[in-house]
């Protein structure tokens, strides 16, 4: 499966954090298309494979019109399978305003990057060793501070939103 350039910058912070918290084992790798995101859908493969939900500041190319946007609101869904030491990751989609056509989003920027690989690893090290980050609540991405920040949100166009797994659309945790 080729790497498309989202992932590529998600996978290269991954494995610096992987680093940093002495966690090399895990390897990184996008969700297949195939694999449902809907809330239930995660719920009932819990089990099998534990999931996070995360929000970060993302853009949005569309190949289609060319038109470009940025959103405080974009879903990052993870799983992963302790068996095999894999984390999956996916960026999930937002329509664009000018043409419908759903895109694929990137994280924006070095921070949101960093950010998302920090929460994979504390999330990994949390679920699956039981080490918890005595500061992780101190930086926790509350869904208080999602209804704080003044950026629009596009419940219309929101994939995760229809999904039922966006915390902005959804005001879940």
């Amino acid at each position: 499966m080729a790497k498309d350039k989202w992932f590529r910058s998600i996978e290269s912070k991954f494995y610096d954090a992987l680093e940093y918290h002495a966690v090399p084992e895990w390897i990184i790798e996008p969700m297949l298309p195939r694999v449902k995101t809907r809330r239930d859908a995660l719920n009932d493969q819990k089990e099998q494979w534990p999931f996070r939900i995360h929000n970060a500041k993302g853009k949005f190319p569309c190949p289609q019109c060319k038109r470009v946007w940025k959103s405080s609101f974009t879903t990052v869904v993870w799983r992963a399978r302790r068996n095999t030491n894999v984390i999956q990751v996916r960026i999930e989609k937002q329509a664009c305003k000018g043409c419908n056509n759903y895109c694929q989003g990137s994280l924006a920027g070095i921070e949101s990057l960093v950010w998302t690989a920090y929460w994979m690893c504390t999330w990994i090290l949390d679920v699956f060793y039981g080490i918890r980050d005595e500061n992780a609540n101190k930086r926790a991405d509350k869904l208080e501070e999602i209804d704080k920040a003044t950026a629009p949100h596009d419940y219309a166009r929101c994939e995760a939103g229809k999904k039922g797994i966006c915390r902005k659309c959804n005001k879940q945790l």
